[in-house]
């Protein structure tokens, strides 16, 4: 038995802490009654502990205990820890608190505890957690109060989460829906067990169908693909709800990309290509949970809606769009066979209208059940009602059932009404994986993340010997130069003059008008402190590249300067901020798509997917812009030449996938999209500083 296995399969568990005076301590002691093993209360100062011969210590229990629950105050931790690796106990729970979440004093005496467990190859769960509980061995290890009340039936339904106090509430509801938790878990600080190893033992374990999970930290990228694809490859299903998705959290300040793509974006992405499913909030998260456990799953984003209220049906119709599902029209065969069913001024298109009328006729309901869920262009069907409850509400309820048996596809219940009048109802379509929830918003979110999902990243491109290019911390754009060409993105004509005299003869070989841009490997938002000249006449480039160069002089004194670059004015285009954040903790690199230029941070319309990406799916991320109209012909305007945008989109996030971690960022502001060819106006190349 491995450290980690002695969590959930303990031969004996003992309880340091325990006590008939504590409210918790108390509950956990009860609650162990139904360990299939021994149990042992730990305290010098009780004989027994609700009918358990209590025992002074554990060096005096009279057989070992694998897993110890530590219920003692702070400064007596590490003791008992120290006395539990001694007696050959395999995992400890420390439910105490008082350690890093209490500041500096704590996270020292934190990093002691787990210095003392290392010493005993011991492995720690918490501190500052509540516990857990698994049903195969009827280990309840844990004093939240929502472990009470009568057994439910095993859902294969496991839970894993950083906070406590949430993760009882995620317990509490599933027990209000009589739904029984295979397990549950709470790593509180995390100190030693990770949320992320306890969800790779949740996931190895036969009995668990499900993973609901709630983050607080991100976890290490590797690590969390792994666990994901594990679950995939078993035919398990991941759920997650994670917390600080809208903080700045790590923001890179040198690029327009690092102001746009928040905190967590990598982790997003690569949860969503793996096939687990990102919530919201805590009942989404059981909702979704639940749902996964039942079959079918929706084939795709088609939804049939049946309603008895035409403005229930106008809102689901308008809610769907908003999270990706369509309401296709019905096709002549299935509205021949509604049309009998359903008065005059019902409707049988889609959202159908059966009216209050069919409504009472259980029967005449079911089969326009059944001949929506028949319908090819359907391949989810959602029932929305309203005042229905009571004996007739346990009818419909009946009736959905028997037609959602004979299908194969999925049914979800929107029920806009009191909980009281449909709780009989509710319960019943529940019990047999029928979702039901108490808006169409949460209903139609609920099928959109049944939708398996098939993003893919595209091969990696054979190494370019890229790396030459990071030797130092930042890049100006006249040395990105060379990395744009190795690329194969195309970039203006241009030189850099090192004598603001020479740039009136550089200019006279671009055009009658140029660009100034000053070259410093300080500043990469160069426009912001004057280092940006547009539209300069060739003969005065000389006195407008002096007066430049004195205006950044005084708006960053400190900034080395290298010189200028006079660069041929391109003709006017559309312009897209095209960035790369590098890899990082495990992650891919993040690719971001927008509407570029100056006003990029204004607008903020950006999408981003992880690298690399080949140029059809760099078109797909294109296509995601509100900003996509003006690439694509906008107004009766010429259409942009899509295909070099993608091109040059692909290739950079190739170029990052090579570079690794070498890379912090890579930005190109604007690349200027045109009826032919997309050029490259600005580059920032940051490296990491770390390595």
């Amino acid at each position: 038995m491995t450290a980690v296995d002695g969590l959930l399969h303990p031969r004996a568990v003992a309880v340091v802490g325990a006590s008939e005076r504590s409210a918790m301590a108390g509950r956990l002691t009860r609650y162990l009654r139904d360990f299939d093993g021994p149990v042992y209360p730990v305290n010098p100062n009780y004989q027994q502990v609700h009918g358990l011969r209590c025992f002074p210590s554990l060096r005096e229990l009279p057989g070992p205990a694998d897993l110890v629950l530590v219920l003692v105050p702070a400064a007596r931790v590490l003791s008992v820890v120290e006395e539990a690796g001694r007696a050959g106990a395999s995992c400890a729970v420390v439910l105490s608190s008082g350690f890093a979440e209490v500041g500096a004093e704590g996270r020292a005496l934190q990093e002691q505890l787990v210095e003392v467990a290392g010493r005993y190859g011991l492995r720690i769960v918490g501190p500052n957690c509540q516990g857990l509980l698994y049903r195969p061995t009827g280990l309840a290890a844990t004093f939240t109060a929502a472990a009470d009340g009568a057994q439910q039936p095993d859902s294969g339904i496991a839970y894993v989460g950083q906070s406590g106090a949430l993760g009882g509430s995620f317990l509490g509801k599933a027990g209000d829906r009589g739904i029984g938790l295979t397990a549950w878990i709470s790593v509180g600080n995390q100190a030693d067990l990770t949320a992320t190893e306890a969800a790779e033992l949740l996931v190895a374990d036969p009995n668990v169908r499900v993973l609901a999970c709630y983050l607080e930290e991100l976890p290490d990228g590797a690590r969390w693909q792994r666990l994901t694809e594990r679950a995939a490859a078993a035919g398990k299903h991941v759920v997650v709800l994670r917390s600080g998705r809208s903080a700045a959290g790590e923001r890179a300040v040198a690029s327009h990309t690092g102001a746009l793509v928040r905190a967590g974006t990598a982790f997003d992405l690569l949860t969503r290509e793996s096939g687990a499913v990102q919530v919201d909030d805590l009942d989404e998260l059981l909702d979704v949970a639940v749902a996964l456990t039942a079959d079918p799953r929706p084939g795709g984003r088609r939804i049939g809606v049946i309603t008895s209220s035409g403005g229930a049906g106008g809102l689901a119709a308008d809610q769907a769009e908003a999270v990706g599902l369509v309401l296709p029209e019905l096709d002549a065969a299935a509205q021949d066979v509604l049309a009998p069913l359903i008065p005059a001024f019902g409707s049988a298109v889609n959202p159908v209208d059966v009216t209050a009328q069919v409504i009472d006729d259980a029967g005449q309901f079911g089969a326009v059940c059944d001949a929506v869920a028949e319908s090819d262009q359907v391949d989810a069907v959602l029932v929305v009602l309203t005042t229905i409850g009571g004996a007739a509400a346990l009818e419909v309820a009946e009736a959905i059932l028997r037609s959602a048996k004979r299908s194969t596809k999925p049914f979800a219940v929107a029920w806009l009404y009191s909980h009281e009048q449909i709780a009989e109802a509710g319960s019943m379509l529940r019990r047999n994986g029928i979702s039901v929830l108490s808006t169409t918003n949460a209903a139609l979110r609920l099928i959109a993340h049944l939708v398996p999902r098939g993003d893919r990243r595209a091969e990696p491109a054979p190494p370019r010997g890229l790396a030459r290019f990071l030797d130092r911390p930042a890049l100006t754009e006249s040395e990105g130069a060379q990395l744009l060409d190795a690329l194969q993105v195309a970039r203006p004509r241009g030189r850099v003059v090192v004598d603001p005299a020479e740039a009136a003869a550089a200019a006279q070989e671009l055009g009658e008008l140029v660009v100034l841009k000053v070259q410093s490997p300080d500043l990469a938002h160069k426009s912001d402190v004057g280092g940006v000249l547009v539209g300069v006449p060739a003969e005065r480039a000389d006195s407008a590249a002096r007066d430049m160069l004195d205006t950044v002089a005084a708006n960053a004194p400190h900034a080395r300067i290298d010189g200028v670059l006079v660069q041929e004015l391109l003709p006017p285009g559309v312009e897209l901020l095209v960035g790369v954040q590098g890899s990082k903790h495990g992650y891919p690199p993040v690719v971001t798509v927008g509407m570029g230029g100056t006003t990029a941070e204004l607008y903020r319309d950006v999408a981003s997917a992880l690298g690399p990406l080949d140029a059809d799916q760099a078109v797909a991320l294109l296509r995601q812009l509100r900003g996509w109209p003006l690439l694509d012909g906008f107004r009766g305007k010429p259409r942009c030449d899509v295909a070099a945008a993608a091109a040059a989109i692909a290739s950079l996030s190739h170029a990052a996938v090579e570079l690794g971690d070498r890379l912090a960022e890579l930005e190109i502001n604007p690349l200027v999209v045109r009826e032919s060819g997309a050029v490259a106006a600005d580059l920032v190349v940051i490296s990491d500083s770390r390595r």
